[in-house]
């Protein structure tokens, strides 16, 4: 056996003798010992909140079979960039530890606050999920080896929604790997299929819920009308809208869950006997569908206490729209009605301009990226002032999204925007009767204050 053999044995025998703290980054692949579900084990019998964090390389076939070194920098790499970036982000007491599940597949495990109750993960938690991909890819991207031919996926899967025989550690580890692992590959495994009929047992049951942020009118400081939010049943991993309405649309299920949120929010705007514009993002695909405005009409039929004028529809998914000279005329029969369209995260994505100038949309909504810190960036707020102008011109209402600071609001004072909405002025929270709405005269108060001081 070579010298540098039996240094290798020395070092992994002594590896043995560590504590299983010292072993939480990528430990060696023990036969009695796993340092990491050891870990875990102590922090769930703890009660602690703990996620598992999935990242998953997608590298095509032919690149590994004409370079095969490639892997084995790849996983080298990731797991050096990934402990780095997460001791970034994370106290070190929070870290339960880091894994390789497979050759590129790698999982961190990280204890963090009890969700809100609208959340599937903590809103702070899934930004520095996200953040953690987007460096990744950033590092892929710079390595002039992998020539941008990369992409890191990965998903966020909370322990405690994760049930186990016996409530074994290593089975939910396990379970909730796989769940991660489909979640980000959309692969239709056999969890996907539990996850499919748990869907279907939502739909079928209606067991969907809808919140409502305010959205604040600007000048005078009421409300001038509600987007309305929608949650699927507590602690399931379709609480959160986003894995809902993109596992319904994995599964072809998303018009008809459209038609369902649609029905569910108006029953609950009728009976909350809310007067203001409703907001509702509805995709262009269900927008179409031939028996999509026979259900709005037979909706407003059955609950003649809400007029037509007060529906907006959010259209989100505008990239699918290839013809506009038809979608035009699916718009001109909801406004035959008196039913309103608006369009979503302008300044962003896939708000062109052509999608206004040809449909002609009666509210924007303009998205937060290009609220947030509009107050430090200079071409930030130079591309809010023209996005306000040319809504002038066009006759269109405007809504900032995504106020969360007082600077910010002071900066839509200030450029005369006429409705904002976000953390700022209120969170979402159950439809409020008018009886109910005694904590948004302060709000109103706030906004005539730094309206005026703004002035």
């Amino acid at each position: 056996m070579s010298v540098r053999k039996w240094i290798e044995r020395i070092a992994f025998g002594a590896k043995l003798f560590r504590s299983n703290r010292s072993l939480k980054y990528f430990p060696p692949d023990f036969t009695l010992r796993r340092p990491v579900l050891a870990l875990l084990d102590r922090r769930l019998r703890r009660g602690d909140e703990v996620y598992l964090m999935l990242f998953r390389w997608e590298c095509p076939d032919y690149l590994l079979d004409v370079w095969p070194e490639l892997l084995p920098k790849l996983q080298e790499d990731t797991r050096g960039r990934l402990r780095a970036l997460a001791e970034e982000l994370w106290e070190e007491a929070d870290i339960v530890g880091m894994n390789q599940i497979a050759a590129q597949e790698f999982v961190l495990l990280v204890a963090g606050d009890k969700p809100e109750a609208e959340q599937w993960v903590p809103a702070s938690l899934s930004r520095k999920f996200d953040e953690l991909k987007r460096a990744l890819n950033e590092g892929a991207a710079a390595e002039p080896e992998y020539r941008r031919l990369l992409q890191a996926g990965g998903a966020c899967v909370p322990l405690k929604s994760v049930t186990a025989p016996h409530g074994a550690t290593a089975d939910r580890f396990e379970e909730a790997c796989r769940f991660a692992l489909a979640l980000a590959t959309r692969e239709l495994t056999p969890h996907m299929l539990t996850a499919r009929r748990q869907l279907e047992r939502i739909l079928q049951e209606c067991d969907i819920t809808v919140l409502a942020q305010p959205i604040m009118n600007l000048h005078n400081g009421d409300i001038f009308g509600w987007e309305i939010l929608t949650r699927g049943p507590e602690a399931s991993v379709f609480h959160r809208p986003d894995e809902l309405f993109r596992f319904a649309t994995q599964s072809k299920q998303l018009c008809k869950l459209e038609f369902l949120v649609v029905k569910t929010a108006l029953d609950e705007i009728a009976a909350r006997q809310i007067r203001e514009p409703v907001f509702l993002n509805v995709t262009a695909v269900t927008l179409a569908h031939p028996l999509f405005l026979p259900h709005v009409l037979e909706c407003l039929e059955r609950l003649p206490e809400l007029a037509p004028a007060q529906i907006v529809f959010e259209i989100t998914e505008r990239h699918e729209i290839e013809d506009f000279e038809a979608m035009a005329e699916v718009l001109d029969r909801f406004r035959r009605h008196g039913i309103r369209f608006a369009v979503d995260d302008m300044g962003a994505g896939y708000s062109s301009l052509q999608w206004i100038g040809e449909l002609a949309p009666e509210l924007i909504k303009i998205d937060r990226s290009v609220i947030q810190f509009v107050d430090r960036f200079a071409v930030k707020e130079s591309l809010l002032r023209a996005i306000v102008t040319a809504a002038r011109e066009m006759s269109c209402e405007v809504v900032a999204e995504g106020v969360e600071r007082e600077e910010e609001a002071d900066v839509l004072f200030r450029l005369n925007v006429g409705m904002g909405q976000g953390y700022y002025f209120a969170r979402p929270s159950v439809l409020p009767r008018e009886s109910e709405r005694e904590g948004f005269k302060q709000t109103k108060e706030l906004i005539q204050h730094r309206r005026q001081a703004a002035s």
